[in-house]
C-alpha cells in the first residue's frame, strides 16, 4: 500500500520482499493509526493489510430454530427471495480476518449495492468509515482529505457482537486495534430497487478495471416484476405486526 495526498493505493504483487514491507504498528488508538500510515510517503516505505477472506463460511449455526437469528437467513428473507434459489444459493456469509494490529480493509460496496451488514466477533474494537468510481477496494482514503473537500462521512466504533447495517450503495473502509474476525453478508430490501439503486451497476465504471467476478453475481433485475415487489412488501408489514422477539446465539 502507497500514500499519494492522503489517498492510498493498494494493489496485488506476486512476491513480497518482506524487507521492502513495513510490519505492522502497534495501534493503541485511531492517532496511532493514521500517523502509521502517514510515514509511508516520507520514508518511502509501503505495508500489507494483514486481511484474509473465507467466502461461503460462517461462525453463525445453520441449522437453528427460528426463534434465533441466523446470518444465513437473511438474503432469504430479503427481497432477494424473489428471484429464487439458483440465485439466492449466491449470496454466502463472508469470514473476514483481521491478522493483527492497524489491519486495513480498503473502501469498497457491496456487489450491484446491495444492503450489507457487518457482524464484528471479536472483543477488540474496529473502527467504521462509511461515505455515501471508488468502490473497487483499490484505495483506503485519510478522513482529512474528505473534510478538505467537505464531504460527508460517518464514522463508526464497532464493538464486540455488535452489528453494522450498511445501505444500499454505501462505500465503506475500516481499520482495526487488533486481531479479529468478522463476517458479512449481503441483501436487499424494497428501496434497493424503489430508489435507483439496483441499476447504478459497476460494469458501467470506466476505470477500466476488470472485474469478472462481479459480473457473474450480478442479478437480472427482470426478476423482480413489480407485483411480486409489492407482495414481498406486504408481506413483511404483516409479519412486522405480528412479529416475536428474535434472539441473538
Amino acid at each position: 500500500m502507497n500514500e499519494n495526498n492522503l489517498i492510498y493505493s493498494v494493489k496485488t504483487v506476486d512476491q513480497i520482499n518482506e524487507y521492502d514491507i513495513k510490519q505492522n504498528y502497534l495501534i493503541k488508538n485511531e492517532n496511532d493509526f493514521w500517523s502509521s500510515l502517514s510515514s509511508l510517503k516520507s520514508n518511502n516505505e509501503q505495508r500489507q493489510l494483514n486481511i484474509s477472506f473465507s467466502p461461503n463460511n460462517s461462525f453463525f449455526l445453520q441449522k437453528t430454530s427460528h426463534q434465533y437469528f441466523n446470518i444465513h437467513r437473511l438474503p432469504g428473507q430479503s427481497i432477494l427471495k424473489i428471484v429464487g434459489k439458483d440465485v439466492l444459493n449466491k449470496f454466502v456469509p463472508c469470514i473476514k480476518r483481521a491478522h493483527g494490529s492497524g489491519s486495513i480493509f480498503p473502501l469498497t460496496s457491496a456487489d450491484q449495492y446491495l444492503f450489507s451488514t457487518d457482524y464484528h466477533h471479536e472483543v477488540l474494537e474496529q473502527q467504521n468509515l462509511s461515505i455515501g468510481c471508488l468502490d473497487h477496494g483499490q484505495i483506503f482514503v485519510d478522513p482529512l482529505l474528505l473534510d478538505k473537500n467537505q464531504i460527508r462521512y460517518h464514522k463508526i466504533i464497532q464493538h464486540s457482537n455488535e452489528f453494522v447495517v450498511l445501505s444500499s450503495g454505501t462505500l465503506a473502509q475500516y481499520f482495526t486495534e487488533d486481531s479479529s474476525w468478522s463476517e458479512s453478508i449481503n441483501f436487499a430490501l424494497p428501496s434497493w430497487i424503489q430508489n435507483g439503486h439496483a441499476y447504478n451497476s459497476r460494469s458501467l465504471c470506466q476505470c477500466q478495471i476488470s472485474d469478472e467476478s462481479y459480473l457473474s453475481r450480478s442479478i437480472d433485475l427482470n426478476l423482480f416484476p413489480r407485483v411480486l415487489v409489492q407482495k414481498y412488501i406486504n408481506s413483511s408489514e404483516n409479519s412486522i405486526n405480528s412479529a416475536t422477539s428474535i434472539l441473538l446465539i
